[in-house]
């Protein structure tokens, strides 16, 4: 993973592990029954450990790992699940260990030509690995416009690497088969204060209130709340996921 977003992530670990959203419950339906057993799963880049908590639910191990101690240190605990930092694209983990491997909204991040290589080393043959992350979101024509704003604002400050989770992950370069994939989304029902607080842990945002000042976003931000209108009000924010799956040999 790229040193400097590792310390990006580190040092707002507090405000993934509140804002970011939860995966839908259809995605571990439809993704669960494709692996042959669940003994053993591998949350890689698990953040705050929401994916390994819910894998910990079926699966009689989890091990997440995290280059991040920061994000580590908000983790919830589980008893299936066991976190470890280690880097994604090294890692202590015995050959053929795992039945899943999962990677959650960080794919993009990776150094893929020592990620898939332990990839290959760590999965089960007939072992599934999935990946998925969003990139757009829905609310209202008029918050839509207003949030519009604030995106040209950060634009300049997103990663080159984040063009790959933008192509929906077809250019990750994925060595294994892959599967066929739902159409899937994150809805989730959020006040203006839990919208906004997504909005602050884009990585982009992050790195233009670094660069240009903490208030630099300001004024958007309130075009967003005028545009919400009642802050209490919770509204029907929708993001579509972009989803690679594939299985060993």
């Amino acid at each position: 993973m790229l040193s400097n977003s590792v310390a990006t992530f580190s040092l707002y670990s507090d405000l993934y592990a509140r804002f970011r959203p939860a995966y839908p419950e259809a995605l571990y339906q439809w993704l669960l029954p494709l692996c042959a057993a669940q003994e053993r799963a591998w949350d890689c880049a698990t953040g705050n450990g929401q994916t390994a908590v819910r894998l910990g639910d079926g699966f009689a191990r989890v091990d997440a790992t995290d280059i991040s101690s920061a994000q580590l240190g908000q983790a919830e605990a589980h008893n299936q699940v066991y976190y470890r930092e280690c880097p994604a694209e090294v890692t202590p983990f015995d050959d053929a260990s795992f039945d899943l491997i999962t990677v959650s909204q960080a794919l993009h991040w990776f150094h893929f030509p020592s990620f898939w290589p332990e990839v290959g080393r760590v999965l089960k043959p007939g072992g599934v690995f999935a990946a998925w992350g969003y990139h757009l979101y829905r609310v209202s024509p008029e918050v839509d416009r207003a949030a519009a704003i604030l995106t040209s604002i950060v634009e300049p400050f997103w990663s080159s690497r984040c063009q790959i989770l933008w192509d929906g992950y077809t250019t990750a370069g994925c060595p294994l088969p892959l599967l066929d994939t739902p159409e899937l989304a994150i809805d989730c029902d959020w006040t203006l204060e839990q919208f906004l607080g997504f909005l602050n842990t884009l990585s982009a945002s992050k790195l233009c209130k670094q660069t240009l000042g903490e208030h630099v976003l300001d004024d958007a931000s309130g075009r967003i709340a005028r545009a919400w209108g009642d802050s209490g009000l919770a509204r029907r924010v929708s993001m579509p996921l972009s989803l690679l799956v594939a299985r060993r040999p």
